[in-house]
């Protein structure tokens, strides 16, 4: 998936009006919390059909971080 599109995606599931960014700190956005990161790992299934354990969570605190844990090798420029 095109780094571009996963942030649109992302965004849009985050319901964020802030344009997110690979350095954009997901913890604070006003609307992160335990209930969009449920969605967050939804979203991660759909997308990417990768099951991602919560516990992986506790580490991430940007969007660059995220793709780490999704893979990086799912992106592309």
């Amino acid at each position: 998936m095109k780094t571009s599109v996963f942030l649109e995606k992302l965004q849009e599931e985050l319901e964020e009006e802030e344009t997110l960014t690979v350095d954009t700190n997901l913890k604070s956005l006003e609307s992160y919390d335990s209930i969009s990161l449920l969605s967050v790992i939804a979203f991660v299934d759909e997308n990417f059909d990768k099951k991602i354990d919560t516990r992986h969570f506790k580490d991430v605190e940007t969007v660059s971080d995220l793709m780490n844990v999704i893979g990086k090798e799912n992106f592309e420029d």
